[in-house]
């Protein structure tokens, strides 16, 4: 079981996954969620326009955790390619171990297709 969490926060990220960490494999942090509660709050999709945000959470978390909890993010896609590769590096630079691209920038919905061609 993977622990998907929704934040804006370093510390409050790692008080929620401290608290889970001993039931789970691993804590996933949501970067892509576009929801309107989500993005006020600093949370989800709001991460993708503060890449130094997302990166003090994702080494604050991986500083605290158990090296058996693996750790691991899902972002959407950018506004192009390559700045969705440069945060995606980011990321793995900050302790991501996996990353999980949903194929649609933050503006799409599932009903859009996704963007399968930007996948090289």
């Amino acid at each position: 079981v993977i622990f998907q969490l929704g934040t804006a926060d370093a510390d409050v990220a790692v008080q929620a996954a401290m608290t889970v960490c001993r039931d789970v494999r691993g804590i996933d942090i949501n970067m892509g969620c576009p929801k309107s509660f989500s993005v006020k709050g600093g949370m989800g999709a709001a991460l993708l326009d503060k890449p130094e945000a997302a990166a003090d959470i994702l080494k604050t978390l991986r500083r605290n955790l158990p090296a058996s909890t693996s750790l691991t993010c899902k972002i959407r896609m950018l506004s192009t390619t390559e700045r969705t590769r440069e945060f995606m590096r980011c990321c793995e630079a900050s302790g991501a171990e996996a990353i999980t691209v949903h194929m649609r920038t933050r503006q799409e919905r599932p009903a859009q297709p996704a963007h399968w061609d930007e996948i090289v």
